[in-house]
């Protein structure tokens, strides 16, 4: 058996009534439905004319009415501006070739992918320092301040993650079409650690279109040394970022506004 069921683990619920809005020229927040039931019994009756009786049918109608109020959920909220936009012609794509990828990808567009997630190098950066740091600083063989160093860093990333979103790199299939969404905390369904994985779909806009050949970087680097450094430490010869902060994409990409991901 087949279910028409998303299992979200991002899902904007503003864009999506916003979106709607514009689509159908009002939100549904609430739904309301009325149930009637009628039964019709028949019998007969009769009527003296006289010495004789005369038998007449007789019908009656007995019923109930039900009623039923509730709020429309996101995930309903989704599924009706889902349709209308599958209605309008939205594309869904599993896989792209160059030419599929030239025709469709254009700013502005919207469009489903499905591919791979996986979050930036600074993100496995935090899985390992969280697992290991303390414990290796402790035994001698990882510095407890160059340790300390990359978690202050890593806490003024998150802090940007604020403001700019969480990076999350979407490929293809065939690993050479990329697609690149921040995602703002306060959509997240589901925890970071439980949305990487194979075989996911994320319906988005088309914000920017990278080349094939050029590099994207996921964080603004002079930001990240500005909040990280001081101007001092940035004079130095050799004071760098940790490479895993300077993470770029190649293009063939695109960068998205992510507005619902989901299996």
């Amino acid at each position: 058996m087949k279910l028409d069921f998303r299992d979200f683990y991002y899902l904007d619920s503003d864009y999506v009534d916003n979106l709607s809005g514009h689509i159908s020229g009002f939100i549904e927040n609430e739904y309301s439905e009325v149930e009637k039931e009628e039964k019709t019994n028949k019998g007969k009756g009769n009527v003296g004319i006289g010495v004789a009786g005369v038998d007449l049918g007789r019908d009656s109608k007995t019923g109930k009415e039900t009623s039923r109020k509730g709020v429309v959920n996101s995930e309903i909220r989704y599924k009706k501006l889902f349709d209308s936009l599958k209605e309008l012609g939205l594309e869904q794509i599993d896989s792209f070739d160059d030419h599929l990828w030239n025709m469709l990808v254009e700013e502005g567009e919207f469009i489903e992918v499905r591919g791979s997630l996986y979050f930036t190098q600074v993100y496995d950066l935090e899985q390992q320092i969280n697992i290991i740091g303390g414990f290796g600083s402790d035994l001698g063989f990882i510095d407890k301040k160059e340790v300390d160093e990359v978690t202050n860093q890593i806490s003024k990333i998150k802090e940007l993650q604020e403001i700019n979103g969480i990076p999350v790199k979407i490929e293809t299939p065939d690993s050479k079409y990329k697609f690149i969404a921040y995602l703002n905390n306060k959509f997240l369904v589901k925890e970071q650690s439980d949305i990487t994985g194979n075989d996911y779909k994320i319906l988005c806009k088309i914000e920017r279109k990278i080349p094939s050949g050029e590099a994207y970087e996921l964080f603004d680097i002079k930001e990240l040394e500005r909040k990280t450094t001081n101007r001092a430490e940035r004079r130095k010869k050799g004071n760098t970022l940790p490479k895993e902060f300077k993470e770029t994409v190649i293009g063939p990409a695109a960068v998205v506004l992510p507005i619902a991901i989901y299996r």
